[in-house]
């Protein structure tokens, strides 16, 4: 069985400044050892243009294979972390 990576907001404010949210991002990967976490292998990013055009990036250590089990993995942690808040807004 795989571990699931957890979903982190790097932002404090607003995350619509994607252009500073990902020099956020950049900034924090590069004190991940410093800091005493783990190295980040990969990153897999989607970007949707205002015309809908979709694009995705592969960063780092990752191929095609992998990064559609990344991106896979990650639909269904966003898919459960819906249900699960829908279950506790209906269930208190």
């Amino acid at each position: 069985m795989s571990n699931l990576a957890e979903v982190i907001s790097l932002y404090d404010t607003n995350a619509s400044d994607i252009a500073a949210m990902l020099r956020q991002a950049a900034d924090s990967i590069e004190l991940e050892e410093a800091e005493g976490f783990q190295r980040t292998r990969c990153i897999v990013a989607v970007q949707i243009t205002e015309d809908r055009h979709i694009k995705v990036y592969g960063w780092g250590k990752t191929d095609i294979t992998d990064s559609i089990g990344v991106l896979t993995v990650g639909a269904s942690y966003l898919t459960n972390t819906l249900f699960n808040a829908q279950d506790e807004h209906e269930n208190p």
